[in-house]
């Protein structure tokens, strides 16, 4: 596992006061959820269902799929783990920029990797590989790849696997929505992830949609009891009150898109244009590890510096949008940064 994610608040003694590291919603209903479980601490005397049956069953029903097309895991990072698992010692293809688990869980189980540059995935491109990994959106960038790209990579590739990071899915408008694809294509795979969409990341909580004969291949990888009562039964609550925990979507983009204008107004620093709640820039002067430091030092402001993602030089640096007040405040910070 990859260290330097976002919201590494535990590896900093001094008091954070504003965390763009993170692209977890500011907005969110994460307290009404802790509100819930503190009701439900009782739990914890039993063991969880190995099997998640109440949240795969709501899971199901939210999305029209059946049960034994979901399976729940510890997280995002617990399905990635379980593919790469899943298929070890085959050859994959990875786009990049990316979150760096799909590429450290398939090196752990041995996958020949290659990769594409995010910007290169087209409908015609041809892949010389057995399991193809991207995010729609994708991180750290935003980027986005267009429906109809996408289901033209599932018609004419039927004997790859696709594995789709949809995590941020529901954080940005502009996505097209995926899932009802799984109707059509058994090759396609998505993951999901309820610690990124509402704001719970220290329950760990995410699921795997695939065709019913992935899941069955799937099951007797998993440790058990791998997602423990609490966040089961977040993750119940959640799909019950779906739409009324969702966090508001048109503002978030809204106010990241403002952000990003206001940001760009720096002339040594560029930003790349991102529809989602989070965007990468680029230092023309010094290193997004630096810029990193300075800023917990002098501000109690955290971001995400961006170097370790493939592709992506110390340069870069990644950011979400928080309030307006602290938006400015990091603004005049990067500035002084700048300056010093």
């Amino acid at each position: 596992m990859l260290t330097g994610h976002g919201n590494d608040l535990y590896d900093h003694n001094g008091e954070i006061i504003a965390d763009f590291s993170t692209n977890i919603p500011y907005r969110n209903a994460s307290k009404r959820i802790a509100d819930y479980l503190a009701n439900h601490l009782h739990l914890i005397s039993n063991y969880p269902d190995p099997n998640a049956r109440k949240l795969r069953s709501r899971i199901a029903l939210h999305h029209h799929l059946s049960e034994k097309n979901v399976l729940v895991t510890n997280g995002s990072a617990e399905a990635f783990y379980l593919l790469a698992q899943l298929f070890a010692n085959k050859r994959s293809t990875i786009t990049f920029p990316a979150f760096a688990e799909y590429e450290d869980a398939c090196s752990l189980y041995r996958h020949e990797l290659s990769f594409l540059p995010i910007e290169e995935m087209q409908s015609n491109t041809h892949f010389n590989s057995d399991t193809v990994w991207f995010a729609v959106p994708n991180n750290p960038d935003g980027t986005i790849i267009p429906f109809d790209t996408i289901e033209t990579l599932f018609k004419e590739h039927p004997q790859q696997f696709f594995i789709i990071d949809n995590a941020y899915g529901e954080l940005c408008q502009q996505c097209p929505l995926i899932i009802p694809l799984h109707q059509k294509y058994p090759n396609f795979i998505s993951v999901h992830s309820l610690t990124k969409t509402f704001a719970i990341p220290g329950l760990r909580l995410g699921y795997i949609i695939a065709h019913e004969s992935v899941i069955e291949r799937l099951q007797p990888l998993r440790a058990p009891w791998t997602v423990n009562a609490m966040a089961l039964e977040a993750g119940s609550f959640v799909m019950k009150n779906y739409s009324d925990l969702l966090p508001d979507t048109e503002m978030l983009c809204v106010e990241s898109a403002e952000f990003q204008h206001q940001l760009a107004k720096i002339s040594q620093v560029e930003v790349m244009s991102s529809s989602c709640n989070y965007f990468l820039a680029r230092l023309k002067k010094g290193t997004g590890a630096e810029l990193k430091s300075y800023l917990i030092e002098k501000y109690g402001i955290l971001i995400r510096d961006a170097s370790n993602f493939r592709g992506l030089s110390p340069a870069y640096f990644r950011l979400s949008v928080q309030e307006k007040e602290k938006n400015e405040q990091l603004i005049k910070a990067i500035e002084s940064y700048l300056k010093h």
